[in-house]
């Protein structure tokens, strides 16, 4: 039953990513055909790219400012600590001077005096030197850093200025394409016109209408009713012209006997052979 329940919950999770990325799709796409669809839409596009990368470049080069006022310091902060030494190690020597006066005099207060100079000065100047190996060691990186940095805002800089150029070569493509497109359709369309105008309408309407005819004929001899009605004629007229011949010989001899002239017989054809 729990398996059930979680094989349940689960299917509804499904449901619900699928559908949250079927929504989040359908948001894009309708996004992406304000942006493409017109030359409104593609300025604005270019617009909100523009000033994204605008905006960009602008906390990059904050940073940048930053990290530069850093490396400023450290640099500034470095003449100090070679100034501070120079004049340390002068005055190292000058207490070693001294020390090495006082101790050949024997006068120990006066050697124990610039003997602790001498230290003193040397701690100092060993702090500073390890102040200033780190402080080139961190100068050094950062610069190398700040070199890539330099780089990727001089690309950002010059993208932004070829963004004026590219939109309006993407307006110029979108109308030109669009253009293409609408002469294209006109063509099409005028053709199309041309196709049903009245000559060619008439040209149509005349080519059916024999075609038509044709079959219509075709069909109309292939009819037998048609076939009998020829064939019922045809007996009609050979009776009537029988009858026709029976009266006219009916006529003929009516004729004759009036007049007493009989109808000659044929002579026969004598076949007997000539001595």
């Amino acid at each position: 039953m729990a398996e059930e329940r979680i094989g349940i919950f689960r299917a509804i999770l499904r449901f619900f990513r699928f559908w949250n990325w079927k929504k989040a799709r359908g948001i894009i796409r309708a996004a992406d055909e304000q942006f493409t669809g017109s030359v409104g839409g593609i300025s604005a596009a270019f617009d909100i790219q523009q000033d994204k990368m605008v905006s960009q470049y602008q906390g990059l080069r904050d940073a940048i400012s930053e990290v530069e006022a850093i490396l400023e310091d450290k640099r500034s902060r470095l003449e100090e600590l070679n100034e501070e030494e120079e004049d340390l190690l002068q005055k190292r020597e000058g207490a070693l001077a001294k020390a090495e006066a006082a101790n050949a005099a024997g006068e120990t207060k006066a050697y124990e005096k610039h003997a602790n100079a001498f230290e003193r000065f040397q701690v100092r100047i060993d702090e500073i030197e390890a102040t200033q190996a780190r402080l080139h060691e961190e100068v050094g990186e950062t610069s190398k850093t700040m070199e890539k940095y330099m780089l990727q805002l001089q690309d950002f800089q010059s993208e932004i200025e070829k963004m004026p150029q590219q939109k309006a070569e993407a307006i110029a493509d979108f109308v030109s394409s669009k253009k293409i497109v609408e002469l294209n359709d006109r063509l099409q369309g005028l053709e199309t016109s041309l196709d049903r105008g009245p000559i060619s309408a008439v040209m149509d309407a005349n080519r059916k209408l024999t075609a038509k005819a044709r079959i219509s004929e075709k069909l109309a001899k292939a009819d037998v009713k048609l076939q009998d009605k020829e064939y019922e004629k045809a007996g009609r007229e050979s009776t009537a012209r029988s009858k026709m011949d029976q009266m006219l010989a009916a006529r003929r001899l009516e004729k004759d006997k009036k007049t007493g002239v009989s109808e000659k017989k044929p002579k026969e054809k004598d076949d007997r052979p000539k001595i």
